[in-house]
């Protein structure tokens, strides 16, 4: 028996896991604001779907375009630098919020039990020893596999490695953040590390005021969320505001 290919076995199991949830739920059961009982909202269910025809397009790129040489071993991101001022700077008619799907393991099928069915058949394609192989040679399927996966809660184990590396956030009171990093890259050119100068240079202040930062930015920084990570200048005395922006 010819064994199917890896791009049919997973554009299979996208259209049928979209199936599913296309399907969830009976309108006659759902409530006056048209969600679901388990949680799903329809404008999020939309946005699910629109998430799943993305990764299957994206695969069948993936899979139809050469295997690019890999590239050394990158270098650790160097962090980000935002003027505080900018957080303030609010619009009195902003944007409505774009639909954000959660970003948890494990999170579909709590809100759409019918999706834990393929869990199991998501599993069996990431022991597929074929699959494994393929991964290996080509990490931009990976990628995309291991979003399904992450989604479904698939064992961990199985999971293909991640390429993301996290940026750290460092917060500029009373200056521009571009002088900021030019100090900050100065210090890097003779010698130290990234973490000696932000050991240096960088103080955290506790969470007191609201700048109009959002927890995904604040959290961004790995910190916890009652203190972010401000620049205060290789000299070491406090920029101007830096008290201000800790009382």
């Amino acid at each position: 028996m010819t064994p199917i290919p890896l791009l049919d076995r997973v554009t299979g199991f996208i259209a049928r896991l979209a199936d599913r949830i296309a399907g969830f739920g009976d309108p006659a059961g759902r409530d006056h604001a048209g969600r679901d009982p388990a949680g799903l909202e329809p404008a999020h269910a939309g946005a699910l779907l629109a998430r799943l025809r993305h990764l299957a397009a994206r695969f069948r790129i993936v899979a139809a375009t050469p295997i690019p040489p890999r590239r050394r071993e990158p270098k650790p991101p160097e962090p980000r630098f935002i003027p505080t001022h900018s957080f303030r700077d609010l619009s009195a008619d902003p944007p409505p919020e774009p639909i954000r799907l959660p970003r948890s393991w494990c999170w579909l099928p709590r809100l759409v039990p019918q999706a834990a069915a393929e869990q199991a058949r998501l599993e069996d394609l990431l022991r597929d020893p074929a699959t494994q192989d393929m991964v290996a040679a080509d990490p931009r399927l990976g990628r995309i596999l291991r979003s399904l996966g992450w989604m479904l809660g698939v064992d961990r184990a199985l999971l293909p490695p991640s390429g993301w590396r996290r940026r750290q956030v460092i917060l500029v009171p009373g200056g521009p953040a571009a002088a900021a990093a030019a100090e900050y890259a100065a210090a890097r050119a003779k010698g130290k590390t990234a973490a000696e100068v932000i050991a240096l240079c960088c103080v955290w202040v506790p969470h007191r005021l609201d700048c109009g930062w959002d927890r995904q930015r604040e959290s961004a920084s790995g910190r916890p969320r009652h203190s972010w990570l401000v620049w205060r200048g290789c000299a070491g005395p406090v920029l101007p505001g830096l008290a201000r922006f800790s009382a």
